[in-house]
């Protein structure tokens, strides 16, 4: 996650610095357009989505517990299932939704954090989002 807000804090100084000179700053925003989506009951991992770039979703580890970040996308009968394997810091790769979800479209979100691969869910949490 700290890598994602360092991209979207590095977008928005290049997006202020270019259009102070009248570059358009259209270019350097769509580097970092990941929205926030869902973090889990302590904060240790965080669920986003790349809606720029086709909309791939990604779960990102938040804190340096030894855990890994888990999470699930459920959408029309879709299901992706992310998780991180590299510890503190790192996020899972982007997975899209195929076909993408429709303008206005709700999408189901699951988040939590566990001790390897086969641990039992902790810290979960639930909610949507409005495509």
């Amino acid at each position: 996650m700290r890598l994602r807000r360092t991209l979207a804090t590095a977008a928005l100084s290049g997006t202020l610095a270019l259009g102070a000179t009248a570059v358009p700053a259209q270019a350097s925003a769509s580097k970092a357009a990941f929205e926030y989506v869902l973090s889990t009951t302590n904060g240790s991992a965080t669920v986003y989505v790349h809606r720029d770039a086709g909309g791939g979703w990604s779960v990102c580890d938040d804190d340096s517990d030894g855990m890994r970040a888990m999470a699930e996308v459920r959408y029309n009968g879709q299901v992706l299932r992310l998780q991180t394997t590299s510890g503190y810091g790192s996020c899972s790769s982007d997975v899209n939704l195929y076909p993408s979800p429709v303008y206005g479209a709700t999408i189901s979100v699951k988040v939590w954090v566990q001790d390897g691969a086969n641990g039992t869910p902790r810290f979960p949490n639930n909610g949507t989002y409005r495509w």
